[in-house]
């Protein structure tokens, strides 16, 4: 594993990735083995690509590498407070302003990245077949499946999801504690985490919007799918992408 510019930084424990945090002052350095400069290195041309569009988030300051050492990706942190820890009174309107902002996200052109479904369902089925697909991400009903049985609904709902596919620029994991706001006024200040960033459908980044509001909030989602301009959002959709995503982490 890299390891962080100097000793002067403190390990975080954020994220769900196969990477080490660590904060110094208002930049954060994310560091791999070896195995994950190359998952890295796509994420650091992400922020790279997402900060010239203007769209509120971080900024890319340093990138160390070795061969043998791994990686290092220093950026900078991003002011306000991830959507996770709002307090209940500030969530009606932020849901709103969720809805906005990825509306406007999907709204982008000219981007680089693809996340195309054909690819998303393999890393799924390669995560099933290691036996890797950690439970806790999984619904109470979804453990009492094996998981060969989940990926099956995936494959038997694809051609339903391919047949109405809408791409966009997505988020790729558009959860609460990746977005940010202002405490105060609930402008989201920015979007982190971008290693899945890129063309796809737009209700992978709906599904877990939708659940996140369901599951950490408890909260009716019908303000932010309102703001986002899709009141009635297709429910079969909405179960593919968030089956689907959980498979994918392994």
């Amino acid at each position: 594993m890299h390891a962080p510019p100097s000793d002067d930084w403190e390990p975080v424990d954020i994220g769900e990735s196969d990477t080490s945090v660590y904060r110094l002052a208002n930049t954060f350095a994310k560091c791999c083995a070896p195995s994950g400069i190359a998952d890295l290195a796509a994420e650091r041309d992400r922020i790279t690509w997402f900060a010239a569009t203007g769209f509120p988030g971080a900024t890319v300051m340093d990138w160390l590498e070795s061969a043998s050492g791994g990686a290092c990706l220093v950026t900078s942190a991003v002011a306000g407070v991830p959507g996770d820890s709002l307090p209940p009174a500030s969530r009606d309107r932020a849901m709103r302003r969720l809805g906005a902002i990825l509306r406007e996200l999907h709204s982008l052109t000219d981007c680089p990245f693809e996340r195309p479904l054909a690819d998303v369902i393999a890393t799924a089925a390669d995560v099933v077949r290691r036996g890797a697909v950690n439970p806790a991400y999984l619904t109470d009903e979804w453990r009492r499946l094996q998981p060969t049985e989940l990926l099956a609904q995936v494959v038997a709902e694809r051609p339903y999801v391919e047949s109405v596919l809408d791409p966009v620029v997505c988020h790729g994991d558009a959860c609460l504690p990746n977005i940010f706001f202002d405490p105060d006024t609930l402008e989201v200040t920015g979007l982190i985490d971008l290693g899945r960033l890129g063309i796809a459908d737009r209700y992978s980044d709906l599904a877990l919007t939708t659940i996140q509001l369901h599951d950490e909030w408890s909260a009716d989602p019908a303000p932010f799918h309102q703001a986002y301009g899709v009141p009635n959002p297709d429910p079969r959709r909405l179960y593919f992408f968030r089956l689907l995503d959980p498979l994918t982490w392994g």
